[in-house]
């Protein structure tokens, strides 16, 4: 069984990958959108900066309407705010997980985005950790399309860099 040091040691990563492939964005990065109907970077930034802790509170506090101010809490950030902005999200998860017991991750209920609960860290889990890995990947592929062609595998799953071949 994962604990909650565990899962949350794994979601704090996740973020400070996000930070990571933040700094290997290019110049001019922030309007980049594959794209008309995709977010741009911007825009992924500034979901990327809440969907963690937004989630977790909204399952926590069994109430989806939450999101939408974690989401309006980053509605007008800029560009450079999002190292920031996922400084307090990486708060709010070390402070979510120092202040519930591994007890309450087994048996609280958590209501689910499409419907349905699960147990809260069941929840965590298959949610806003997932979420907090397929946007950072997201976020990887923005930065290699708007030319940062340096990074690779190391970048996104490690968040460091390939080490100079010999």
């Amino acid at each position: 069984m994962i604990t909650k040091d565990q899962l949350a040691a794994a979601m704090l990563r996740e973020c400070d990958i996000c930070l990571h492939l933040f700094s290997k964005l290019p110049a001019g990065a922030a309007e980049y959108r594959p794209s008309g109907k995709q977010r741009s970077t911007l825009e992924l930034l500034r979901y990327l900066a809440i969907s963690g802790m937004a989630s977790m509170d909204c399952m926590a506090h069994a109430d989806w309407k939450r999101f939408g101010d974690h989401a309006a809490s980053t509605k007008e950030m800029p560009f450079d705010g999002f190292p920031g902005a996922m400084a307090k999200q990486k708060a709010f998860i070390e402070a979510f997980f120092a202040g519930i017991s591994e007890t309450a991750l087994e048996t609280q209920d958590a209501p689910l985005p499409g419907g349905g609960t699960a147990p809260l860290g069941v929840a965590i889990l298959n949610g806003p950790f997932k979420w907090l890995a397929a946007y950072k990947l997201q976020l990887f592929l923005y930065a290699k399309a708007c030319g940062a062609t340096e990074i690779g595998t190391s970048n996104a799953w490690r968040g460091a860099d390939m080490p100079p071949k010999a």
